[in-house]
C-alpha cells in the first residue's frame, strides 16, 4: 500500500498479471473492433481504452493484425458447438439435436455481441481470418446439420427435401434472431429466453419436416 492510499483508507489496487493484462487488452480491442471496424479501429485507440500506453500495448502484442488474430483464437478455444449432442444424435432426438444447436447459437451470439459485430465488419471488409473462422465454426453447424438431415431423411423421419437448404433454413432463423438484436438493435426480442426461442424455432421447423401418418402410407 502507498503511503497515500494508507492515508485516504484505501485498499491497494492489486497489480494486474501478464495474462489478465493481456486480457484487458484483448476486451478493449475486441470493443474498439466492434464499434469501429478492423480498418477503422487505430492501435492509440485501443490502448486508451485499456488504460496503458501505446507502447505498453506493443509489449504484448506487435500489430493490429495480431490483436485481432488473438481476438479469433481466443474464441475458437471455447467449447465446440457440436461436443454436448452426442448423445442426442444417437438416440435420433430430432428436437433435442435441433434444439440444443439453437439455444447454443443463441446463449454464444446474444453473450458476446462484440464477436457477432466484428465478424460482420471483417467479413465486409475481406479479412482472411474471419473467413477462417466461418470455416472452423459457423459452416462447420451447417454442414453438420445438412448430414444429420440427410441421415434423419433416409430412414424415413423426414420429408424428402434438400438438406443443406433445410438446415441454412434452420441456422438463418437463429442466427437472424441474434443479428436482429445485436445488429440492428431489435432489444425487444430479446425478452425471451434463449431457450423459449429455440423451442419455438425447432417447432416450427419440425412442423414442416415431420412425416404424418399419410406421408408413411
Amino acid at each position: 500500500m502507498s503511503p497515500s492510499e494508507a492515508s485516504q483508507g484505501r485498499a491497494p489496487r492489486q497489480r494486474l498479471t501478464g495474462s489478465e493484462r493481456r486480457d484487458r487488452i484483448l476486451d478493449a480491442a475486441a470493443a474498439c473492433f466492434a464499434s469501429r471496424g478492423f480498418s477503422g479501429t487505430t492501435t492509440r485507440e485501443v490502448a486508451e481504452r485499456a488504460g496503458i500506453t501505446e507502447a505498453g500495448l506493443y509489449r504484448h502484442f506487435d500489430s493490429k493484425e495480431a490483436l485481432y488474430r488473438a481476438i479469433i483464437d481466443r474464441k475458437m478455444r471455447t467449447p465446440d458447438l457440436l461436443a454436448s449432442l452426442g448423445g442426442a444424435i444417437e438416440r435420433r432426438d430430432d428436437a433435442a439435436v435441433l434444439g440444443g444447436l439453437a439455444r447454443g447459437i443463441l446463449e454464444r451470439g446474444l453473450g458476446d455481441p462484440d464477436f457477432i459485430r466484428i465478424l460482420f465488419f471483417t467479413a465486409l471488409e475481406g479479412h482472411a481470418l474471419a473467413q477462417s473462422f466461418f470455416e472452423a465454426r459457423v459452416r462447420r453447424v451447417r454442414d453438420f446439420l445438412a448430414e444429420y438431415l440427410k441421415r434423419r431423411i433416409a430412414e424415413g423421419a423426414l420429408r424428402d427435401v434438400d438438406p443443406l437448404l433445410a438446415a441454412g433454413a434452420f441456422v438463418g432463423m437463429v442466427v437472424d434472431h441474434v443479428n436482429s438484436i445485436v445488429v440492428f438493435g431489435r432489444r425487444e426480442l430479446g425478452a425471451r429466453a434463449p431457450g423459449d426461442v429455440a423451442a419455438l424455432f425447432v417447432q416450427i421447423f419440425l412442423a414442416g419436416l415431420q412425416r404424418s401418418a399419410e406421408d408413411a402410407s
